[in-house]
């Protein structure tokens, strides 16, 4: 073929044909069977990935690292994960000679493959399809809360550790803690840490820290526990006021749900006509989270002590049996750290995020990658405007930290994922001998002063244990 005028210099461009063929019919890419085909729910994609893990493993022994692109991975409701591996052709248009290289069965991912799978998750899942992976990255970190959980940590996983054994032996030990589960029952014990951001301090102790935060644990063993940011435009201190109201707000909705903790229990099959709790699928206890009913509460408080002032929350309840539940409106984060079972020299710990956020920047993401500023920009508050918010369930075992943070305590540094923070933080924390819950939360708090201190930074650990007899 001849080269366009504007390349007139380069010389003739000859671009060879190739047409692939596969042996089977293809099953529909992952986007597809989970947004069109229903052939896998999104909320059990994670828990279905080991089965994709295998596949992959063995279309790259097949056709060499490098083969795979976002559309390579494919689901079928019958015949379960296919992956549609593009073998490499040479200059000839054959098919290039699979180099085995040390003779180990598996080869580890190239870079193009790592990131090809972390767009079929993300784009299975996310309301619009990746521009890129960095596109992929930005939604993991802003809709981590409403993706499946631990969706984040698959990704990071895939595209930081080395796989040199293979996709399915690198991610195994992360699914093995996705999966982990108690049978036992737990004790929790809830450690804070709040500081004032030295480029925010105006020396008013009752305008410069504008954080709340509470725990309580009532007789039943249920831990409740909840962290709220105030915002306020010109400092005048009204966000402090509607963080306040909010904490007294939730303090006498607990001592309601530990009077009815102590009641008779509730025999009745969840979802039966009249039952309050049936907007809460799956949740079997009494006092669980109502998140509407909860979220209007605060909201109706926060109006009620100012007509300025506004603020994020997070809230969680960890019961006994380990099951719990978060609720947020705004950037406040509620983040999941677990001990990792891994070999010497691997950071012995993985952390997932539990929560969305409800800015200005998650908005435009939704519908475009090109999405910039408006970070800090909420588009759902405490004050008049909690029209979103986000609730999770998930389990809880002896030895994982929940942490509940305000956006100051979780500041994200440049090329750094904050789920890695938190592992490597927990980590050295741990070897260091130190309790390790109330020593991250101090550590995330002298974080944030080290990282600018612009804003002030709450931190709120709960350390799960072993149930106390």
């Amino acid at each position: 073929m001849e080269p366009p005028a504007e390349a007139a210099g380069s010389g003739a461009v000859a671009l060879p044909e190739i047409t692939v063929e596969w042996p089977q019919t293809l099953a529909p890419t992952l986007r597809d069977s989970v947004l069109d085909a229903h052939s896998l729910a999104r909320d059990d994609l994670v828990g279905a990935l080991p089965g994709l893990w295998r596949a992959v493993d063995e279309a790259l022994d097949l056709a060499g690292p490098g083969s795979l692109v976002a559309e390579s991975v494919r689901h079928d409701a019958y015949e379960g994960w296919q992956v549609a591996a593009l073998p490499r052709y040479d200059l000839e248009g054959r098919v290039r000679a699979r180099d085995r290289g040390d003779g180990a069965p598996h080869t580890a991912p190239q870079l193009r493959d790592r990131r090809a799978l972390v767009r079929a998750l993300v784009d299975a899942v996310a309301e619009r399809p990746s521009l890129d992976v960095r596109d992929a990255l930005h939604m993991l970190d802003v809709f981590a809360g409403a993706f499946p959980p631990g969706l984040d940590a698959v990704c990071r996983r895939l595209l930081g550790h080395d796989l040199r054994h293979g996709v399915a032996a690198g991610l195994a030990p992360l699914h093995e803690a996705l999966d982990r589960r108690t049978s036992e029952g737990v004790s929790t014990r809830c450690y804070r840490e709040s500081g004032v951001g030295s480029r925010k301090a105006k020396g008013d102790p009752a305008t410069d820290n504008e954080d709340t935060a509470g725990a309580s644990t009532g007789p039943g063993g249920v831990l409740r526990c909840a962290v709220f940011d105030g915002v306020t435009g010109d400092g005048d201190g009204t966000g402090g006021t509607a963080a306040r109201a909010a904490l007294e707000q939730v303090v006498r909705r607990w001592r309601l749900e530990e009077a009815a903790d102590g009641g008779a229990p509730d025999t009745r099959p969840r979802g039966a006509p009249g039952d309050p709790q049936a907007q809460v699928p799956g949740d079997e206890h009494r006092g669980a989270f109502r998140p509407g009913e909860l979220i209007g509460e605060l909201d109706a408080a926060v109006g009620r002590a100012t007509a300025e002032g506004s603020a994020a929350a997070v809230l969680a309840t960890v019961r006994p049996d380990g099951t719990a539940s978060v609720v947020s409106v705004g950037d406040a984060e509620a983040w999941l750290i677990r001990p990792l079972r891994v070999p010497a020299g691997e950071i012995p710990y993985t952390a997932w995020k539990l929560t969305p956020a409800h800015t200005g920047f998650a908005e435009r993401l939704r519908v475009t990658a090109d999405a910039e500023g408006e970070e800090s920009q909420l588009v759902s508050f405490l004050g008049g405007g909690a029209a979103r918010w986000a609730h999770r369930t998930f389990e809880v075992g002896p030895g994982d930290l929940l942490l509940l943070a305000s956006d100051g305590a979780t500041e994200p540094e440049r090329d750094r994922w904050f789920g890695a923070v938190l592992a490597e933080l927990t980590a050295q924390l741990d070897a260091s001998g130190r309790p390790t819950a109330p020593a991250l939360a101090a550590a995330l708090v002298q974080r944030a002063e080290a990282l600018g201190g612009w804003d002030n930074a709450t931190a709120l650990v709960c350390a799960v244990g072993e149930a106390k007899d």
